[in-house]
């Protein structure tokens, strides 16, 4: 009998295999809780982030390029911007001397890119008289394209063509006097100062000048 080799009792073998099965259990529930701990830190960060509220000024009337910024034009307001929160002016931002470079909207957030010196200004305002009604939806602060007919003779206008794309309006004041009674108003645009001399051209030739809705939104 002891020339024969001797095999392990498989029963002494049984603890030990239980004993793996239990360490690989053990290790994969450690590894699903890791798993699970971190997604739920991970979740917590980001509506910790979101949650997250910043102080920015939002503009209280319609700014126009080349206005000083003054306090009583802005009011801070909590708002939830996320990774955006850079690219708009917080309280901390707003220097003595800051000018508007872009036009702004009465309610909208002031972004930094629309604030600069006065050198940064790129436009310059025009007041043109219109001796057609404004449509309903060119208001202050929106953008529009000034078309102009040239004048050709006592009551005779040419072709109508656009002469400035996406000019801000600034002011609209309804005329008084003479200019009332003929249905004129009066109305402030803002346009890059390459395009005031053929603006002013056109007034002075008496051009029939019209201002109709952008749908650019982009000065040229």
């Amino acid at each position: 009998m002891d020339n024969f080799r001797r095999f392990p009792d498989p029963s002494a073998m049984m603890p030990v295999m239980s004993h793996l099965r239990t360490r690989r259990l053990d290790l994969r529930l450690i590894i699903g809780l890791v798993i699970v701990l971190v997604s739920a830190l991970a979740g917590y960060a980001l509506l910790s982030a979101a949650g997250q509220n910043t102080a920015v000024y939002v503009a209280t009337t319609s700014l126009s390029p080349g206005h000083v910024l003054q306090k009583s034009d802005l009011v801070l307001t909590e708002v939830q911007l996320g990774q955006s929160q850079q690219a708009y002016l917080g309280a901390t931002e707003l220097k003595a001397g800051s000018v508007v470079t872009q036009a702004i909207a009465a309610g909208e957030l002031v972004p930094l890119s629309a604030v600069g010196t006065a050198q940064q200004v790129t436009t310059t305002t025009v007041v043109v008289m219109l001796d057609v009604p404004l449509p309903e939806d060119a208001t202050e602060g929106s953008t529009v394209d000034v078309w102009a007919s040239i004048a050709a003779g006592q009551g005779v206008f040419g072709p109508p063509a656009v002469i400035i794309s996406g000019a801000h309006i600034a002011h609209i004041t309804e005329a008084t006097g003479l200019g009332a009674s003929s249905g004129k108003t009066q109305v402030e645009i803002l346009v890059p100062h390459t395009k005031v001399a053929a603006l002013l051209e056109a007034q002075a030739n008496g051009d029939a000048i019209s201002l109709v809705p952008s749908r650019t939104g982009k000065s040229s």
